[in-house]
Parts: C-alpha cells; structure tokens; sequence
C-alpha cells in the first residue's frame, strides 16, 4: 500500500514502477538507473543464490538488501545483519560462525553464530570487501556447500542461509591487489546489483529532497515546506560525495536554521556546499618565450570540465554569487552586471 501521507512524493514517481512485482514505496527514485535497481530486486529475490550490492558510501546498500529480503519466501524471519569491518578477526569468525564451548580461553559455554541465527532467512554481510583473507576461504564453503564450523569445534552444520553480501570497494580490483579471493569473487559477482551514485541520478534529486525535507520539517515542528529554486539548482551541480546520506543530512541541518522560514534557501545550506562548485579562475601566468622562440602566455587549466555547457557555467557562477551574497538576489545580481530578471532567467526559475 502507498504512503498515504506523502501523495505529491509518489506521484512523481516513473509509471514503469507499476510493472514491478515488488512493493518498493520506500526505496524513492524514478531515473532509468533506479528502475533498474528495482527490476533487480524483483527477479533476484526469487533466488536462494548469493547476491552482491556494490555502490558507493550512503548509496543505500543495505535498504536494498532489506527490500531483497521483504521480497523473498524468507521474509517471514527477521534478516539478520553482521558487519565484516566492525569487528577484529577473531572475534569476527565467533561472531558469523560460533564457538563451542572450551574453544579458548573465557568460552564457558556454546556460542550460536549468525550463519545458524539466520536459519531459513537472509544474513546480510555489510562491508565484504573488508572480510579478513583468513576468513574468506570459511565463507567460501558456507556459500558452496551450505556447511559451517563453529570454532573449536569438529562438526559440520548443515545452514541454509541466503546470503546477501554489500561492498563500496571495487572487487576486482581488490583480486587483482591479492586482497581478496578470486573463487569467493566469482562466487559473489553473477547476481550482482550495481548502485548508482546520486550524481549519476539526477532525476531522483527533487524527489528525495522533497521527501527528506517533509520528513524532517514534521521531526522538527518547523514550518519549511519548499526548497528554493536556488537550491534546487545547485543540488544539481553538486558532486554529492556521500550520496543520498549526505542528502539527508543536509536537509535535516537546513531545516533546523531554516526556522520560521517557509523556503531551504542558500544560506540555510552549509558553507562548503555553497562555495564548492566554481573554483577561483586561474590568471595566466606570465609570458615566457615558447618553442618556437616567440613569446606566447601559458594556457592556464581551466576550473571546469571539458565539454561543460556555457549555460552550467553561468549558472554555477550565478550560485556562487548567490552564496557570497546569502542568497541575496538583488546584490548577486549587481555583482554580476546583470537585472534581476536576467539572473532569474538564466537560473531557469519563475520566482527568484
């Protein structure tokens, strides 16, 4: 069933979401990459057969795991989540595999892993790509056979855990460097769901910051319901290096100085997220005899990409302006040589 508090959120959502099997209300996007995530899901989570999650930090790896779960015949049990990199070796192999009692010293009785805990469900390993190489060729058997060992002890015990595994390193290349095994890789790679950075979405920008800032303003009691244009703007220009948490949290802090306001505006955003997009310009340094003998000026690097529109760099000139000025558009305008009119065009919005 939808979320019946937040129809303007979901109305934006692509209608191709509605040949999903899966009920995905919670997992926000509507760009061609997000959909692809979700078909994903939908046929993956009908497997008992590993899967992998890659993507960068905050891309969400373990609410796509969660949604693997809710959508398999295992969803009955609670999945269970264990974190390769929270823990020392040691205590990392008790944690997934147990012990038994008389294992070493202080085990005065039975340990259960979470390999047994997770009987019938799914174990979540966050953080793969960070499992110690003594510990993988364990894991390797318990994805193979469906047999573990606790430690200390003798036995083979039959699991039947679905394993989904979730990592921000690139694998292959972690093989390659010898940090981890080519036999788990293969093991791990054939069902694999790729995250995309939310740089790489930047359809789903609006509506994930719509949703975190009806959610945030509803936390806080505060009266913000609307992100400026401004705003908006440069969301979309941002590199976003902590990806959709990073969005978060930039909304939950923007709501909190937003106060009585009723717009996010630039100056409610933080400093190095407002000054981040146009480096100064580099001056040309001094002429200096070239090759030829001549004298020639040095090509100074530019503070953009190759193939940057000249619209994106009016427009991110126009941001940083807005920013120096708190958001000022009068005095940005000014600045800039230009009518407020003019800066509102060139922003592409109505109500600057």
């Amino acid at each position: 069933m939808k979320n019946q508090g937040s129809p303007d959120i979901y109305s934006e959502i692509h209608p191709s979401r509605e040949t999903l099997l899966g009920n995905y209300n919670n997992i926000l996007g509507k760009s061609a990459k997000h959909l692809e995530v979700l078909k994903s899901i939908d046929l993956f989570a009908k497997s008992s057969s590993t899967v992998l999650i890659s993507g960068e930090t905050g891309t969400g790896k373990e609410l796509i795991a969660k949604a693997l779960h809710t959508q398999s015949p295992r969803a009955r049990h609670p999945m269970v989540i264990a974190n390769c990199a929270g823990l020392v070796e040691s205590l990392l192999e008790n944690e997934l595999f147990g012990h038994e009692q008389g294992a070493f010293t202080g085990a005065d009785h039975q340990h259960i892993g979470l390999f047994e805990t997770a009987a019938a469900s799914t174990l979540f390993l966050d953080e793969i790509g960070e499992l110690p190489m003594s510990l993988q060729p364990k894991l390797l058997r318990a994805l193979q056979d469906g047999m573990i060992r606790r430690v200390g002890g003798t036995e083979e015990i039959p699991v039947d855990v679905h394993v989904v595994a979730a990592t921000n390193r690139d694998l292959a290349e972690a093989v390659k460097a010898g940090r981890f095994r080519q036999d788990l890789y293969q093991r791990l790679k054939p069902l694999h769901i790729h995250l995309p950075a939310l740089r790489e979405r930047q359809e789903d920008i609006p509506v994930l910051a719509t949703y975190f800032l009806a959610e945030e303003a509803k936390r806080y009691n505060q009266a913000v319901k609307t992100l400026s244009s401004e705003v908006l703007s440069l969301f979309h220009t941002y590199a976003w290096p902590g990806n959709i948490r990073e969005l978060k949290r930039v909304i939950e802090r923007a709501v909190l100085f937003a106060e009585q306001h009723t717009d996010i505006l630039l100056e409610h955003l933080p400093e190095e997220l407002r000054t981040s997009q146009v480096p100064p310009m580099p001056m040309p340094d001094a002429a200096a005899p070239s090759s030829t003998g001549t004298t020639a000026p040095d090509c100074p690097t530019l503070p953009f990409p190759i193939g940057t529109t000249l619209g994106d760099i009016q427009r991110a000139a126009i941001l940083e302006t807005l920013a120096r000025e708190n958001g000022n558009k009068s005095k940005a305008a000014d600045v800039l040589g230009i009518t407020r009119a003019t800066l509102r065009t060139k922003l592409g919005t109505d109500n600057a």
